[in-house]
Order: structure tokens, then sequence, then C-alpha cells
């Protein structure tokens, strides 16, 4: 009895410490579970954000969304982050979506130009064409050498019934990228449009010297002689435009039917 006593007390001072330490070793674990500095989290932010819009580019909007989620999650007002967001929700089509959101982020950074242009592209696909001009005339604000930025705005402008205003930008153009394509196609537009037809006729032969392939060029020509009267002319480029594109929706719906309503017409004349 007096033996096994002695064990157990010689045992206990063994048995004790290592419950403690195993005890001690939890806790630890725990411990070391913690957050991550502001330093680390703000590397950890701008590592995904510059993921995310290398995802948005390459169009992989799901992977994109988690990355702009973990900013917003931490910062729910980095205009980075919303921006990143919005477009996500753009190129998932959930419009209403990415309008609030782009329009948070423009609020708080409204010379971001890059943004402003992904306002005007989603403002467009909501036919709220005046604000979508306006957005985009922000965009070419910022990068007035951007001649794609203002033939955006001057389509935006066009579809607002803005005529003049987008003949003005579209001069713009003009002065600072003279090779933007279809400029001076657009621009003959919104000159036949207000009745300009002289002026329309040489900006559509100006679009054909600077782009020998401009079909635009030539159905406009062709509106702009039926305006005048002028039926073989417009017969003319509208056979032209079939040849460049003969099975296209507009070709088959709009420029086969003009031929031969101008062809009916010259017949009974």
């Amino acid at each position: 009895m007096l033996r096994l006593s002695l064990a157990l007390s010689l045992a206990m001072p063994v048995a004790m410490p290592l419950a403690i330490l195993a005890a001690s070793s939890l806790v630890t674990t725990g411990c070391e579970k913690k957050g991550l500095t502001p330093e680390e989290q703000a590397a950890k932010n701008k590592e995904d954000l510059t993921n995310g819009a290398a995802r948005v580019r390459d169009e992989k909007y799901d992977e994109a969304d988690a990355m702009f989620a973990r900013v917003l999650a931490v910062e729910p007002e980095n205009a980075e982050a919303l921006a990143g967001m919005g477009r996500v929700r753009l190129g998932q089509k959930k419009l209403d979506e990415a309008v609030t959101l782009l329009e948070r982020a423009a609020a708080k950074t409204p010379e971001d130009g890059p943004l402003q242009a992904s306002l005007g592209e989603v403002y467009g696909k909501l036919d709220r064409h005046a604000e979508s001009a306006a957005a985009y005339g922000a965009a070419f604000k910022a990068d007035p050498n951007n001649g794609n930025l203002g033939i955006a705005q001057s389509h935006a402008l066009l579809k607002a019934k803005q005529l003049e205003q987008a003949e003005a930008v579209l001069r713009e153009v003009v002065k600072v990228d003279p090779q933007a394509e279809y400029v001076y196609t657009d621009l003959g537009d919104a000159l036949r449009l207000q009745g300009k037809l002289d002026e329309a006729l040489k900006s559509y032969m100006k679009a054909l010297i600077e782009h020998v392939g401009d079909k635009k060029a030539h159905a406009g020509a062709a509106e702009v002689y039926e305006l005048q009267n002028n039926r073989a002319k417009a017969i003319d480029e509208w056979s032209t435009y079939i040849r460049m594109d003969c099975c296209s929706e507009f070709a088959n719906t709009v420029a086969k039917k003009r031929i031969a309503a101008l062809q009916d017409t010259k017949a009974d004349g």
C-alpha cells in the first residue's frame, strides 16, 4: 500500500504539467488567429482590386465578384471596389444594380474618366440617353485625345435628339483624333438629320477617303441622295452598300427594300 501511494505521488507532478501544457497550447492556437494589421489589410485590398480589374477585362465576372466583395466587406465605401463591382454587374447584365454601384463610385470620384465611361455605357443600355451623353462627356473631358469617347458621347446625343450638340462634339473629335473610326460618317449623320444635306454628303465622301471600306458612309450618302431626289445616285450608293454587306439585318430590312422602291419609282417615272 505504501508503495502504491509513493508511485501515485511521484506520477502527479508529471501528469499535471502535461495537462496544463495541453490546455495552454489550445489557448495559444486561438490567439494566433488574429485579424490582419491595417498595413496587411491595405495590401490585401490593393491585390484584390488589381486582380478584380484584370478579371473584369477577361470577362471572368464571378471571380472578380469575390475579389471586390472582400474589399467591400471591410471598406463598404471604397470607390474603386464600388466601381469594380458595378462593372461586374454590367457584365452580368444586372443593369439596375450596376447603375447604383457606379453612381455611388462616381459621386466619390467624379473626375475618373473610365468610371464615367462605364456609367455612360450602363445609362445607354437603360435608354437614359441624355445621362449617357453627360457621362461620356465627362469621360471625354478627362481624356480629350480619345476620340472614341467623343464618338460614344455623340451617339448618345443623337439618340437624345440633341443634334447640334452631337455635331459640335464630332467636330471636336475630328480636330483631336481624325483617324477615329466612323467619325466622318457619324458627323454626316448628325448633319443629315439637321437637314444640312450638302455638308453631310461632303462628310460621307471624306469618310470614304479615310476608310475605303466604310459601308455606313455609302448608306448615309444614299439617304442624302434620296432626300435630294437623285434616284440614280441613291441606287448606286445602296447597291454598293449591298455588295459590301449582302446579308445583314440592315441589308435585308432596309437597304434592299429601299433600292427596290427606288427602282420601282424610277420605272414609273
